[in-house]
């Protein structure tokens, strides 16, 4: 079974060249992405609101190459993260406890132990566990703004909001200028062939979840192709999540036969 990630649909990591804007942005911060900020985080629900959403659990499904899976996903602030995904008995839970190394393990099977998730995807994995969306004390948290003006999207207009992190992040989101909802995000992946993909993210279909206006329908484009559509059925918010649920699963040994 394919490694599914519901929180990875959105972003890998991309090397591009912004280090002139970014170091500029280092400085005051342009009044424009202030006030487009803070109407952001005003129009998905306010500080209080955004402050009391502490945990979630989604669950839903994604269909990607032609095949169905459910999941199952556990967040909590900061960075925590747990996802279960599969297809009847064949599931695989991944996680992230906030320490260490991201794990994951194939339920169906007792003989694979668990295991660290390879460098490149752990990295990713735990780069999107992020609870907030970059606007939500995106400054705070080492990211860098531009706005780019606006454009046409449909049948309406976007504010064209350039965001970078890290000298090795960088990519575009557009925001409706009339809801102020992130509704695109406009990056470049790396294919296995060394080629820079250009892949389009678009949330949609937001509902409030404690007050919190969350996104459940997510659609990924690759090279003008859609390649994964995740459907949230529900979202629970501040459901109770132990620390230790976000870890890996602890193997309980089995004595033998008689004994």
């Amino acid at each position: 079974m394919p490694p599914v990630s519901f929180l990875a649909f959105r972003r890998l990591v991309v090397l591009l060249p912004f280090l002139g804007w970014c170091a500029e942005a280092a400085g005051p911060v342009d009044p424009r992405v202030a006030d487009l900020i803070e109407i952001h985080r005003e129009a998905i629900g306010g500080r209080e609101r955004i402050a009391a959403l502490v945990t979630l659990r989604a669950v839903g499904h994604v269909v990607a190459g032609g095949t169905r899976l459910s999941f199952r996903l556990s967040a909590a602030r900061p960075n925590l993260v747990r996802l279960e995904s599969g297809a009847g008995e064949r599931m695989r839970v991944q996680g992230f406890d906030g320490m260490g190394r991201a794990w994951e393990k194939d339920m169906d099977s007792h003989e694979r132990p668990v295991r660290a998730m390879p460098i490149s995807a752990a990295r990713t994995f735990v780069a999107d566990a992020e609870f907030d969306d970059p606007l939500i004390g995106g400054l705070e948290r080492g990211y860098a703004f531009e706005l780019s003006g606006e454009s046409a999207r449909g049948e309406g207009k976007v504010f064209r909001l350039r965001v970078g992190r890290n000298l090795t992040e960088s990519f575009t989101l557009l925001i409706d200028t009339t809801t102020y909802l992130i509704i695109t995000r406009l990056e470049e992946r790396l294919s296995a062939g060394g080629r820079r993909v250009p892949v389009v993210t678009d949330w949609s279909d937001f509902r409030p979840v404690a007050g919190v206006l969350l996104a459940h329908r997510i659609v990924v484009s690759m090279d003008g192709r859609r390649v994964q559509e995740t459907q949230i059925a529900e979202i629970e918010a501040n459901p109770v999540l132990p620390r230790e649920s976000f870890g890996p699963p602890q193997l309980v040994a089995v004595p033998p036969a008689g004994s």
